[in-house]
């Protein structure tokens, strides 16, 4: 029979607990909607600067060929902390939806639960979009807004999956509006939110006076505080902190209204740019810089929200390396900066070019901090920690990596070889699938990112041997459960196809 989680978690934590103090801390920064070409160590003619994401770069290790395993948030988040495609989840395409039950199941080996085991202190400061068990009025859970009660304890979320403290408003273009901690929401709810000044926001009940200025400035500060709190406790600590930006509501503090002299978005940019330094500046104040592994990077590429015509029309270059945008299968969608930073363990302002993906950020800090991950956890996660040390190394992370867009079209990526099974984008840029197809576009098309890197020119008619060798990629990936060495995991329900995969299903068994 296998243990309950918290029980083993109990059982680890007894085991490993003295040794603990030797282990490193570790803050792991997600951006939200902010692609490759927003970070300026990676973009030099932005037009803007990101002084403390910079300064992260020229201390650590940048992967210059990262990738959100989705195009879109709630399924990346779920890879981050699961180390999992989430495609293997069941949200098939999408995102978790408001009022929608959580996403990690309740079985699901977690990052924050793999650290606790190991003596860490875990927090979860920021968005969290990965569902909730919302509470009925009268007992149980639901999924209809008009039968929650706002004032019961809101289980499902950060602290049932690993994190001893959550303090965030979930999702920031979506109610309730309202700070939560824990499984509570701080303070009453006494309105319906109908109308605001910002794009994206959907109405629900809020808090009176809900200010949506000053959330990510809040984040900012408290991620700080956490920091300084846990540097004096003496036990090392692992901070998730989700940026809510710059996601819509495209909402910067009063302190950085016109600070970029472009437009709100861009000031929402460098605001952005300013809570990753407070956390920064947090540790080398408390004396915990050296001694803490510092990843920065984001959920998927950057959204049309910006309004990409505008910040060019400026001098701002939001996409200028990469085809497409948020939401799509083209890179533009899911490659995203990556940044790792630890004094005297890695190199500085050094770059790897290899493709790695944001799952395998559970198996590198399993291997930073010494843990074994089981067999069934973690199946798609690789660990970097090799080429974090040496970033030049020739051999590869990945034989192949997968990316998902919106609407739950795959590509597969090998090499300098990438196929994408959609005839469009996948997603929002042009053109849409049914454009694409009312075009007669091929269905299937195939790019060399090494001659070709804003994928204009399609080879699959060429070459479509690659095009059956990444599709047989996938299957397998599929099937098998995982990408990793070990045994076949089932995925969710245990499908082995669904809509969206690129072959025909299997036919139906006439003894089953």
């Amino acid at each position: 029979m296998r243990i309950h989680r918290w029980g083993w978690l109990a059982v680890m934590a007894m085991l490993v607990g003295p040794a603990a103090a030797e282990q490193p801390n570790i803050v792991l920064i997600l951006a939200d909607d902010m692609g490759w070409d927003s970070v300026s160590a990676l973009n030099p003619h932005m037009g803007l600067q990101t002084p403390h994401i910079d300064r992260m770069a020229a201390a650590g290790v940048t992967f210059t060929d990262a990738h959100s395993t989705s195009a879109v948030c709630s399924p990346t988040r779920y890879s981050v902390l699961t180390g999992r495609y989430s495609w293997r989840s069941r949200l098939k395409k999408g995102i978790v939806g408001q009022w929608e039950r959580p996403l990690i199941e309740s079985h699901r080996w977690t990052l924050p639960e793999l650290l606790r085991a190991q003596g860490y202190a875990t927090a979860c400061i920021g968005k969290w979009h990965l569902g909730w068990n919302w509470p009925r009025a009268g007992g149980g859970t639901t999924e209809r807004r008009a039968e929650i009660d706002f004032a019961r304890p809101i289980g499902g979320g950060p602290i049932d999956h690993g994190f001893d403290w959550y303090f965030g408003d979930d999702v920031p273009n979506w109610p309730p509006y309202a700070w939560r901690e824990n499984d509570r929401l701080l303070g009453t709810i006494t309105t319906e939110l109908k109308e605001t000044p910002f794009v994206g926001v959907s109405p629900g009940p809020s808090v009176a006076e809900w200010d949506f200025r000053a959330v990510l400035h809040t984040y900012g500060l408290r991620s700080a505080e956490y920091v300084r709190q846990r540097a004096a406790a003496g036990q090392p600590f692992f901070l998730y902190f989700a940026l809510p930006s710059p996601h819509t509501p495209i909402a910067p503090h009063p302190t950085f209204q016109g600070r970029s002299g472009v437009s709100e978005y861009a000031d929402f940019l460098i605001q952005t740019d300013w809570a990753v330094g407070m956390v920064l500046d947090a540790l080398e104040e408390s004396g915990q810089a050296e001694n803490t592994l510092v990843l920065f990077t984001c959920d998927n590429g950057t959204s049309p929200k910006a309004n990409f015509a505008e910040l060019d029309a400026a001098g701002v270059h939001l996409n200028r390396h990469w085809r497409g945008w948020k939401a799509d299968a083209y890179e533009g969608g899911h490659r995203v900066p990556l940044i790792a930073r630890w004094p005297q363990h890695i190199p500085p302002a050094t770059r790897c070019q290899h493709p790695v993906t944001l799952a395998d950020l559970m198996a590198t800090c399993a291997e930073v901090v010494g843990a074994e991950l089981p067999v069934d956890a973690a199946e798609d996660s690789v660990s970097l920690w090799p080429w974090m040390q040496t970033p030049d190394r020739q051999d590869p992370v990945h034989d192949f990596v997968i990316h998902h867009s919106i609407s739950g079209c795959f590509a597969v990526r090998s090499g300098n070889w990438k196929a994408l099974f959609c005839a469009g984008s996948g997603g929002w840029s042009p053109p849409r699938e049914a454009e694409a197809k009312r075009l007669g576009m091929p269905e299937v098309q195939l790019y060399d990112l090494s001659a070709d890197p804003r994928e204009q020119h399609n080879l699959q008619a060429a070459h479509p041997e690659i095009v059956d060798a990444l599709r047989t990629k996938l299957k397998i990936a599929v099937e098998s459960g995982r990408t990793t060495p070990g045994p076949a995991v089932p995925n969710h329900d245990g499908a082995g196809w669904w809509p969206g995969l690129p072959w025909e299903p299997a036919p139906a068994d006439p003894h089953r």
